[in-house]
């Protein structure tokens, strides 16, 4: 800000309000449905006022009149204008955790990017991922946060597998683009080096021999390819390797259905004008999986009945063999 470079102070910001709308509040959604104030829905309250006020103050310089209008609604003070710059208390910061999560949201993109290239949607429930990682000190991950990877990628079960071997052939290739931006006078000899294996991945850094001598480069200089094995899906990135079981069961299927029909009626909620604690009262025609109607009455804050007089609204898909599901919804009175 000091030399207006505006692109350079808005992006981080921009990253940070889409880890707090795509990953701390849709995380912590559960939290805030709570029906009594208990300490856990306070703490999941009073943590995202206290970043969406200080949001307000960081995007004032930038976006001064809408950082007003939501200071105000948020606080009812004067202006945001008027504030002192934002002070995170060092007791706030926790660099350990913030890395944590950003490797764990890593393996969820990786793992991601595998339902995509197989046109599996994420709402379908699949039954095993395996992971694997160059670096065995990270396996600690997904023992505190296995859950939550499960739950994020809708797989069953988590495998840990103790090599990158096991599921992958790593391929380490020269990265032509990058060696000619950082290193345009050495061009010949790193490639020569890189192709001949006279490396050593340290980190973030590579160590190549040149002419008998070590010397630190930085690791974007090599590309590594991740090349699967016996034709099971995998990805990988950074040290990081992942492959899903893409066998879809009968049970599976079904569970798949539920949760689409959950993605629909939570539609429905948001364009009838719902509020986030509003129930509502549905009615289903067709062959929808009942065995999975308590999920869906719990997620969608619904409750399932055989006749509705007055439906708001009327939505409908189709299961896998092309039948229709056809819900009409109302709001529930007291």
């Amino acid at each position: 800000m000091d030399e207006y470079h505006i692109d350079k102070y808005v992006a981080p910001l921009v990253s940070l309000i889409n880890g707090l709308t795509n990953w701390y509040i849709r995380r912590s959604r559960r939290r805030f449905w709570g029906s009594d104030m208990t300490a856990d829905k306070q703490n999941a309250y009073e943590t995202l006022y206290y970043v969406l006020v200080n949001i307000t103050k960081l995007l004032a310089p930038v976006a001064p009149i809408i950082s007003e209008m939501l200071y105000k609604t948020l606080t009812g003070g004067y202006s945001v204008h008027l504030t002192d710059w934002p002070r995170v208390p060092f007791s706030y910061k926790n660099e350990e955790l913030v890395l944590q999560v950003e490797r764990v949201q890593s393996i969820i993109t990786l793992a991601r990017s595998v339902r995509n290239k197989n046109s599996i949607k994420n709402r379908q429930p699949l039954s095993m991922m395996k992971v694997a990682f160059v670096d065995a000190e990270a396996n600690e991950l997904l023992t505190e946060f296995g859950d939550t990877i499960a739950e994020e990628l809708n797989v069953k079960s988590i495998e840990i597998l103790k090599d990158v071997s096991d599921i992958a052939t790593l391929k380490y290739d020269p990265n032509f683009n990058e060696i000619r931006n950082r290193y345009p006078d050495r061009v010949p000899e790193i490639i020569k080096a890189v192709k001949s294996g006279q490396y050593e991945l340290k980190d973030d850094k590579v160590v190549l021999k040149i002419n008998g001598v070590d010397e630190d480069f930085d690791s974007e200089i090599i590309l590594v390819t991740y090349q699967s094995k016996e034709n099971v899906p995998v990805a990988g990135d950074r040290g990081t390797v992942v492959s899903l079981d893409l066998t879809i069961t009968d049970e599976l299927r079904s569970e798949g259905l539920a949760r689409d029909i959950v993605r629909h009626v939570q539609e429905a909620r948001k364009q009838m004008g719902c509020d986030i604690m509003d129930r509502i009262v549905i009615a289903i025609t067709g062959d929808y999986p009942k065995q999975w109607a308590d999920y869906i009455q719990t997620e969608t804050l619904c409750r399932i009945t055989d006749e509705m007089a007055n439906a708001l609204t009327t939505v409908e898909l189709q299961d896998d063999n092309g039948d229709a599901i056809v819900i009409r919804i109302g709001k529930e009175f007291p």
